[in-house]
């Protein structure tokens, strides 16, 4: 027996599969993370270490060569490559796409630390660093309102950050710009000559000072006591008591007493201050200088619903603390979220004129009704397959599912038109169903599969192309192994119910004679009514659901005949010349068949040209609402003269009516090069800028540049 025709005759079997499909279809969508595009992981790792106020050349030669060494025995390693600059080592090791960077990481991890010893003392432990398009910021803050910078920025790393990262699907929360507060001793040499101290004596008794450790432990009854002896530093005053040395007093030469001796505090030869350490990085907002905050999400979480709790916390935030402004600066949901809505708007519209060709084609509604249920429930299976092979939400998978859409409605249409004729010749609903289904199966099967095995072989492309595309091209087999389900099963069940008027009217009315009984059997049957009532009430609950949806149906299809008749009849008349024509073009074709072949020739080489002359690019240009403008000046500039000249881009900026806001990090940022391997420092800036609403992109470029 075929699947349709198993359909047509157990249709509350089939009716409750495709309502689990449909609840596991909502409870996936439901799960599965939202991004703008897909999971693109490079196989790439950056080694990065820092060897403070040291020369490029001794960087080289001290860490990077040595770390270079390492990593080229990595297993899987293709390619190596490094960048030493002033204070700072960058070794890039690029891996076969495929490698699992997890494994890959931990044998980076285990070499490097194999030559932790051999590096310099002052040197910083080597960071291991993923290529990721993803860590990227999802949401750039700026908080502002304290009294000063560094109060600012203090409360930003106690309160601020430490709430955003409790989170769910936070990963990270960096705090950039603003100041850091450091304890300064500035030394005088002279004064340390006349005391006959050295450099190295006044550091190793402040490292002494500032001292604590573990003191043991004590037993009271059945109870341990852990001891510690506490000497650090808690007030700035009590820097300049440290005893650094001791100088023997005049005319005490031969005694050696404690008397004869002096002590020599850290006071008298130097000078304490309570000030801020060099600033590598600075942060501004509409020009006034902030404190920025960087949101990064988690690996696979929904940067949609990431933001939308994060602007929940700095609403709570906001009422906690209304002395601090907190701006968002640049945000992706806003624009995830459009795009995903302009694409689940084409899949919409997709349906509804799928609905009305068919309509104009068929004329009964209940068809094309029947197909325009059979798209969400076909996108809505998809879903599952999705969230089970791990397939994020993104407009690489919502293209290849209003892609699918226009396929999927092809299989329904095949089987439709099919029971539609058969309906036409006569034959009863059900088994028009089951027989317009069982002829054309094997044909939507081969035709579906045929389409699956084009776009099946894109998962196993390398490369950035072969990760974006994948996506697409499971969601393209998935929503048609959706739809060849729905069309073998689904529909020939709505078919089956479609009750034909005319057998309904010659239909008899049903007389059931009842055999006279005694008193027990009457009392019987009173119990066994009794016992059957619930399902009896269920029973006609279902009927009378069945008779309501039957009579909505003709309704429909009455009510349709006669509201749409004129525009009907016109469609009829316009298609009717249109196939007259068709009819002559062919005759003509059939008769100058080389005139044909050489004009088809011809437009195929114009094809060609037109294709070899259009510009090539991984992905489509896309108006995001606002864009990057990158400062690289001459290696060696300070981070003053940098900060001036990402000042005058800023006012450039702010005087087009069209900017909103401008956001400006200016300074080293070590996931900027993790993003495009771009080295920064002191001589180098960001800005990002957000526009109005209904803002062209393209054209506030223009201008920019035009200002330059």
């Amino acid at each position: 027996m075929s699947i349709p025709r198993i359909s047509t005759r157990r249709p509350v079997a089939v009716a409750m599969l495709f309502l689990a499909i449909s609840l596991l279809g909502i409870i996936s969508f439901l799960r599965l993370p939202i991004d703008l595009l897909p999971d693109v992981s490079y196989p790439r790792l950056v080694v990065y270490t820092t060897y403070p106020d040291v020369a490029p050349a001794e960087v080289e030669r001290l860490i990077t060569e040595r770390v270079e060494a390492q990593g080229a025995a990595v297993p899987g390693v293709e390619k190596v490559t490094s960048v030493s600059r002033d204070g700072v080592s960058l070794v890039t090791l690029r891996f076969a796409w495929g490698t699992d960077m997890d494994f890959a990481m931990l044998n980076v991890r285990e070499r490097v630390d194999n030559i932790r010893e051999v590096l310099p003392e002052t040197s910083e432990r080597p960071r291991i660093l993923r290529i990721d398009p993803e860590s990227e910021p999802i949401m750039v803050l700026s908080v502002a309102g304290g009294a000063d910078l560094w109060a600012t920025k203090d409360f930003v790393e106690t309160v601020f950050r430490r709430r955003l990262e409790q989170l769910d699907g936070v990963a990270q929360a960096a705090v950039t710009g603003g100041l850091d507060r450091e304890i300064q001793v500035e030394v005088d040499p002279n004064l340390l000559a006349a005391y006959g101290l050295e450099m190295e004596e006044v550091a190793v008794a402040l490292d002494r000072a500032n001292f604590s450790a573990p003191g043991g432990s004590i037993l009271r009854g059945r109870y341990r006591y852990p001891l510690r002896t506490l000497g650090e530093f808690q007030t700035v005053e009590q820097i300049g008591q440290v005893v650094v040395g001791r100088q023997q007093t005049p005319g005490n030469e031969q005694q050696e007493s404690e008397d004869s001796y002096r002590l020599v505090r850290l006071s008298d030869v130097a000078r304490v201050v309570d000030g801020f350490a060099d600033r590598e990085s600075i942060a501004r907002y509409n020009g006034a200088e902030a404190v920025g905050l960087l949101v990064y999400k988690e690996s696979g979480a929904n940067t949609v619903a990431v933001a939308d709790q994060i602007e929940d916390a700095l609403g709570i935030l906001a009422l906690e603390f209304p002395d601090i402004t907190v701006d968002i600066a640049y945000s992706q949901a806003g624009f995830i979220a459009d795009s995903i809505s302009n694409v689940v708007q084409a899949l919409v519209f997709g349906g509804m004129l799928a609905f009305l060709v068919l309509f104009l084609f068929l004329r009964d509604p209940r068809y094309p009704f029947a197909i325009a249920l059979a798209i969400p429930i076909s996108v809505v299976g998809a879903f599952a397959l999705m969230e089970a092979f791990g397939v994020s939400l993104n407009i690489m998978s919502l293209g290849g599912m209003a892609l699918g859409v226009g396929m999927l409605v092809d299989n329904s249409i095949i089987v439709l038109e099919n029971i539609f004729r058969h309906r036409q010749q006569g034959v009863p609903s059900e088994e028009a169903s089951a027989l317009g289904g069982e002829e054309v199966q094997g044909a939507i099967t081969a035709s579906t599969l045929t389409t699956i095995s084009v776009f099946g072989p894109i998962i196993y492309i390398e490369g950035v192309a072969g990760e974006l595309f994948g996506d697409l091209s499971l969601a393209v087999a998935f929503s048609l192994l959706a739809s060849l389900l729905v069309a073998l099963t689904l529909l020939p069940g709505m078919a089956a119910r479609f009750v034909d008027r005319a057998r309904l009217a010659e239909r008899p009315d049903r007389v059931r004679a009842r055999p006279r009984s005694g008193v027990l059997a009457r009392i019987g049957r009173a119990m066994l009514w009794l016992v059957m009532l619930p399902l009896r009430l269920i029973a006609g609950a279902f009927s009378l659901g069945r008779a309501l949806v039957v009579f909505w149906w003709e309704g429909l299809a009455l009510a349709s005949g006669r509201a749409f008749g004129p525009l009907l009849a016109a469609f009829d008349r316009g298609f009717q010349r249109f196939a007259d024509r068709y009819h002559r073009l062919l005759e003509l074709s059939l008769d100058h068949r080389g005139r044909v072949l050489v004009v088809s020739a011809a437009a195929l080489a114009f094809t060609l040209a037109l294709a070899l002359a259009l510009d090539r690019d991984l992905l489509p240009d896309v108006d995001q609402g606002g864009f990057r403008v990158r400062l690289e000046l001459s290696e060696g500039t300070g981070l003053a003269a940098t900060a001036s000249a990402v000042e005058e881009i800023e006012r450039s900026l702010q005087g087009d009516l069209a900017v909103e806001t401008v956001f400006s990090r200016v300074g080293e940022d070590v996931r900027s090069y993790m993003e495009s391997e771009e080295t920064t420092g002191a001589h180098t800036g960001t800005l990002e800028v957000r526009l109005r609403p209904g803002t062209a992109t393209e054209d506030v470029l223009e201008r920019v540049r035009d200002v330059e």
